[in-house]
């Protein structure tokens, strides 16, 4: 590279985590040097000790759709075939700044043989946030995890602030795409990686590439981005040093079989009719097969004084489908991905979820407390519904439908909405509403969401599901229809008081006419839970449904319960 510097359109930076070295960011299983064309150099750039490797990737082109679509007209033997090899230079360059290694990665293959884990997952996104603001967006790419898990791409031809783009809190920012501030020929783009592109003459110098770094590592450190950019996640990826110590707190807590604040769960939403679980996928043995997973049953599949971190990482858990009877080897995740445990550590407050310890945000954490503690409503159960049985010895599964129905059975004047399938909008006819709607002896109608008590996954589900029916149900005419028509087809005993407080025209469904209750079920032989030991993660989803619930569409109010119900934990065996 010349003094003067030369033109670069695009370069990618990662961020490796603290006290890596330049050998320990490469992907090991890939092993760079056997690549033939690979040569290493290291020199440095002014205070900044570089490391350079650069290989050629072999490029083979073959058939394109379209001419294989053609190709089946054509005889056979005459029809044209393409091919054609080539090779493409990459380069990883790595520069020691202030005592943190830079990965500027070039060429379309570069990025590949970084080793994932060795690189601070958020330092794209982040930065990009604190040096671009947001007025001048172009690009953003963010989650809904609405019922379904839903991806949002916006992009513009002009760039726009945040607000005129529409961002969402309930929405997590995942991607941005914006004009750095003060440099409106420059572009980042940030995600897991932080990618400049610059548009005109502007050349790259070694001292201005050593000035970037310099400059992403204020930002990355910065905590502007959470006044800017409220629904982008105040989690931090902990530090190595931090998860290895959290880690451990980890292991000896379950080696003492302390579990109390530990919980156990797949990291998606299952259907509990249709899944059991399994901690083995054996061809030739018996598989066994548990109903609801537990964090008790750890030990009766790895011996305590065998329990560590990579033991938890390597041993999966399986999803049994009761349909099929066997399990599904396709569908695992690892056991260490499985458990939800929260921590202190040095004063700060850490979140182990989907297998990453995350680090909260301290005055987002006491937010999340305070509404938990002073603003959400939580009532005891009603004596009436204690205890109901759930158990399906036939099926052995311990089923919500059966409490459903069993509520319904106490009170006939409920109408049971459990497993309706309803339409809203244009869309399919495979929603529900709710599970009881119920008309109180004080008049007021309640509208309840059920779901066994577990873990962050299935209580996010239930606190998404009542806000998106419950939104629908006061804006969406076609849904109230069939929500009526649902109630007049019931055997509820009450179906002309229901239908007289529920007008058949939108414009006269108030919120402030219904209360939304949240009923978690769970086991009656355990310690009754309280709000405050909802996992953090699902409190934060809570916070987010019961702001638009009670400010935006003006509900009445939500209310808490949890029900305490019969369970079984079924065991059975099941061939692969």
């Amino acid at each position: 590279m010349s003094e003067l510097g030369v033109e670069i359109a695009q370069i990618s930076f990662f961020l490796a985590r603290e006290n890596k070295k330049f050998e320990s960011v490469f992907d090991q299983d890939k092993n760079l040097l056997k690549n033939q064309s690979a040569r290493i150099f290291k020199f440095s750039a002014g205070e900044a000790d570089c490391y350079f490797a650069y290989f050629e990737a072999a490029i083979a082109k073959e058939n394109p759709p379209w001419l294989n679509f053609i190709n089946e007209k054509l005889p056979l033997g005459e029809a044209p075939v393409f091919s054609s090899t080539g090779k493409s230079p990459n380069g990883i360059l790595l520069l020691n700044v202030k005592d943190r290694i830079f990965a500027a990665t070039f060429g379309r293959s570069a990025a590949s043989y970084l080793e994932r884990d060795a690189f601070e997952a958020d330092f794209g996104i982040k930065t990009a946030m604190n040096m671009c603001g947001n007025e001048e967006i172009r690009q953003t790419r963010s989650e809904s995890h609405a019922i379904t898990l839903t991806h949002i791409d916006r992009q513009v031809n002009k760039p726009i602030d945040s607000f005129a783009f529409g961002l969402s809190e309930a929405e997590d920012l995942r991607y941005i795409s914006a004009h750095m501030k003060d440099h409106k020929n420059i572009t980042l783009q940030g995600r897991n990686s932080l990618t400049m592109k610059v548009v005109g003459k502007e050349k790259l110098s070694w001292q201005l590439l050593i000035e970037y770094c310099e400059g992403f590592l204020v930002a990355y450190a910065s905590k502007e981005y959470t006044k800017l950019f409220p629904n982008y996640k105040h989690f931090d990826e902990a530090t190595e040093s931090d998860s290895t110590a959290l880690d451990e707190q980890l292991i000896t807590r379950l080696c003492a079989k302390d579990t109390k604040s530990i919980n156990l769960g797949v990291p998606e939403v299952l259907i509990d009719s249709d899944y059991g679980f399994a901690y083995s996928n054996n061809k030739k043995h018996e598989n066994k097969i548990y109903a609801y997973l537990d964090v008790g049953q750890i030990f009766d599949h790895i011996p305590v004084e065998k329990i560590t971190v990579a033991k938890l990482k390597s041993k999966h858990i399986f999803a049994y489908s009761y349909e099929e009877d066997q399990v599904l080897g396709y569908k695992s995740w690892p056991l260490y991905s499985c458990l939800s445990f929260e921590q202190n550590l040095g004063g700060k407050y850490f979140v182990l979820s989907d297998g990453r310890w995350l680090e909260v945000d301290s005055d987002f954490y006491k937010e999340i407390n305070n509404f938990t503690k002073n603003v959400l409503h939580e009532e005891p159960c009603e004596k009436i519904y204690e205890g109901i049985d759930i158990s399906d010895d036939v099926k052995m599964q311990n089923r919500e439908e059966i409490f459903n129905k069993k509520i319904c059975e106490i009170r006939p004047s409920c109408v049971l909405f459990d497993q309706a399938k309803l339409q809203i909008g244009s869309g399919r006819k495979d929603k529900e509403f709710c599970d009881i709607l119920d008309l109180t002896n004080e008049n007021t109608v309640r509208i309840i969401h059920c779901k066994p008590y577990k873990n962050a996954s299935s209580t996010n589900y239930l606190f998404s599901q009542a806000q998106f029916y419950c939104h629908a149900f006061i804006n969406d005419q076609f849904f109230l229809g069939e929500i009526r028509n649902h109630i007049s087809l019931s055997l509820s005993t009450k179906k002309a008081e229901y239908l007289e407080y529920m007008k058949p025209n939108i414009a006269d469904i108030h919120g402030r006419d219904y209360v939304v209750c949240l009923w978690l079920l769970y086991d009656q032989r355990k310690v009754a839970p309280v709000k405050e030991e909802i996992p953090l993660m699902a409190q934060y989803e809570l916070k987010l449904m019961h702001e638009h619930l009670r400010n935006t569409c003006k509900f009445s109010d939500v209310v808490i319960r949890f029900i305490p119900v019969v369970k079984k934990n079924y065991i059975k065996t099941a061939a692969r």
